[in-house]
């Protein structure tokens, strides 16, 4: 459920339904409306490893609008009081794994997704049903938002908890941090940024000046299993971390929460020190890819379970007709948190109109917002500044990410002189 396509051309988002059948409703009504969803720019698949093992479990996958469905051929039963109930044809094994690809078709999700620019490890996202660093909220895939840290260091678009029910999103501007409420706890974030390859890069910030790093692998336990340092008398942007010798004892197949987790601390010279939550698996990871789907048909919050406590699926039909529907998983995304800056399309300078010092500043020859807004395919509205109110403007057409000298991230719209974007003559 991406918000860039989850919000209609009200401004009202899926995120604000608060059941199940209500979030279903909404994608019901954007599709009957023929508005596009997510599976625009991601395709959803079996791993190639997987297809041939899937195959002989009769498991399909079939695209739906805005996710996708997995199908099984199944056996009917019926039970004392005539409830109809299915089983596998092919039973599956106590350690069963659905894995399933969310594979970029194009790099448009990247732009519109809100996430860190220029993430020091380039680690894709990890969606499964069971828990992994704290307990999963049904239906919801994603892990939990962290606590906000007073003394943590916060980038445009990063989501903090504050405490039961509120989730906030940050941004800085020349007036200082800023959090600003969002309406949903779940959203996909760094937490679920877990999986890796055993062979990564790992990228500096060139301002940081950095010339000598040390990187400790870690598991569960703290046990310390590889140790790698760089240096360079200029400085390092980037150093290849290989941990391709580890492969027998960190790459999994079958993930077990919390042995499947490992960390990677880093310190460097300046004060630099990190430490990153990571899942590694060569066959699930590369380039294509957006995110790994990771289905067990039993875990320790049942409700996210594909068998009922009898033993047959949970999809079912009782005696007068009614369905029991299987389990529908959900992965709520934001989209990017951006200032709007706005620019004439001859490079002349804009001049700002009195009316409009609630929704813009003026900067150099520019115009920006005065907060940054979630982008969305249809709603270009900004509000205003201490109220609820909004006002429509004209939305970025072209989502290149542009972060300026205060470390702002921008989408820039071009405009032809008009009466809402008039030049200093």
């Amino acid at each position: 459920m991406h918000e860039y396509f989850c919000t209609d051309i009200n401004g009202d988002t899926i995120f604000s339904r608060p059941g199940q059948a209500d979030r279903m409703n909404f994608l019901l009504q954007e599709f009957s409306g023929g508005r596009p969803s997510i599976n625009r720019d991601l395709d959803f698949a079996f791993p190639k490893k997987m297809e041939a093992t899937y195959n002989n479990y009769n498991l399909k996958i079939f695209p739906t609008y805005s996710g996708c469905k997995v199908a099984l051929r199944v056996d009917q039963s019926f039970l004392a009081d005539n409830t109809t109930v299915y089983d596998p044809i092919v039973p599956f094994p106590a350690d069963f794994e659905i894995n399933v690809l969310i594979i970029k078709k194009n790099s448009a999700a990247d732009s519109y997704t809100n996430a860190v620019v220029n993430r020091p490890v380039q680690s894709r996202y990890f969606f499964t049903n069971e828990n992994t660093f704290s307990a999963k909220a049904f239906p919801f895939l994603t892990a939990g938002i962290s606590l906000f840290d007073p003394t943590g260091k916060y980038q445009q678009g990063d989501l903090a908890n504050f405490g039961s029910g509120d989730t906030r999103i940050f941004y800085k501007d020349d007036s200082g941090d800023h959090w600003v409420s969002v309406v949903r706890d779940q959203f996909a974030n760094s937490n679920d940024q877990l999986l890796s390859t055993t062979k990564f890069y790992y990228t500096f910030d060139p301002a940081s000046v950095i010339k000598d790093a040390t990187f400790i692998l870690k598991d569960k336990n703290g046990i310390v299993l590889k140790t790698i340092t760089a240096h360079n008398d200029d400085f390092i942007s980037k150093t290849l971390i290989d941990l391709s010798g580890l492969g027998g004892e960190i790459l999994h197949d079958v993930f077990k929460f919390p042995d499947a987790v490992y960390t990677l601390g880093v310190t460097a010279s300046g004060g630099y020190a990190a430490s990153h939550s990571l899942v590694f698996n060569d066959d699930f990871y590369d380039n294509s890819q957006w995110a790994l789907i990771k289905i067990k048909p039993a875990v320790t919050n049942t409700a996210f379970n594909l068998f009922a406590t009898d033993g047959h699926l949970i999809k079912r039909k009782s005696a007068s007709g009614s369905w029991t529907q299987a389990p529908i998983f959900e992965i709520p995304v934001k989209s990017r948190y951006t200032f709007w800056r706005y620019k004439n399309l001859k490079g002349k300078e804009l001049k700002l109109d009195p009316s409009l010092t609630s929704y813009l500043f003026k900067e150099d020859k520019d115009l920006l917002s005065l907060q940054p807004r979630s982008i969305s395919n249809s709603y270009f509205k900004l509000p205003k500044q201490g109220s609820t109110d909004t006002k429509y403007f004209p939305g970025p057409v072209n989502l290149a990410i542009a972060k300026d000298v205060k470390d702002r991230i921008c989408f820039d719209v071009m405009v032809p002189e008009s009466d809402l974007f008039p030049v200093v003559p």
